[in-house]
This record gives structure tokens, sequence and C-alpha cells, in this order.
């Protein structure tokens, strides 16, 4: 079983930013492809983006009040069994720490694109 995630981003989240962020929060792997790119973490999950894109159109169902234009989206899956010791969840919330850390971009993370589960507006990163 996988869960799909989504981080949408505003244009002050550009891939290598990403790579930097995914590098801090613990990313065994990041690899810039095609001027996007993909990391994994120990606990299965995995992050790819395509670079910049066309649609700047906001996915998520609730955008908790923000309105940006979006500059990057990326998909988030989550694979199990998570090995011992590991949790995805955990390494989400590390990419949505270090994204807000090291980039003033405004951003949603959502399940689906219907449930959100971070935010960050100008007033810094939330959670429901």
């Amino acid at each position: 079983m996988s869960l799909d995630l989504y981080l949408e981003a505003d244009n002050a989240l550009t891939v290598p930013a990403l790579g930097l962020a995914l590098e801090t929060a613990g990313a065994l792997e990041v690899n810039m492809v095609n001027g996007g790119l993909e990391a994994a973490f120990m606990s299965g999950l995995t992050l790819t983006a395509d670079g910049a894109t066309t649609d700047s159109t906001i996915y998520a169902e609730d955008t908790k009040g923000i309105d940006f234009r979006v500059a990057l989206r990326c998909n988030i899956r989550i694979k199990g069994p998570e090995p011992e010791g590991q949790s995805a969840m955990e390494d989400l919330d590390k990419i949505a720490e270090a994204i807000a850390q090291t980039s003033s971009s405004l951003f949603l993370i959502t399940f689906q694109f219907e449930e959100i589960l971070y935010w960050r507006d100008v007033t810094g990163l939330h959670r429901p």
C-alpha cells in the first residue's frame, strides 16, 4: 500500500533550494534529474519534482487562505511497511520544517489534494 501526498509551492522554492532542504531533512539520496529532482528517505518516503510547472493553479481543496501561483509541484509517496525505527510521517515533518527554515516559500502539503497536512503562510509553518 502507498499514500500519495503533494507539495505545492510558490517560486521562492526552487529545485536547488528544495534539494538542500531535503538533504537537511535527512534524505539518503537527492538526485537532480532533467531540471527536477528525486529524493529517497530510509523510511521509504520518496519525493519527485519535475521542475517548473506550467499550471500555476493550486490544486489543494483547502488553501488555508493562502493564495499564490504554484511554481513547483511535487509528489511525495509513502510506501509501507516502514523499516524498524523509521517513520515516514516524521520524515515528512522534517521536510516541512527544513523547507520553512531554508526558504521563504509559501507552500501547502496535502494528502491527495484533499486533506491539508502542513501549510506555510506569511506567519510561518502550521499544522492542523
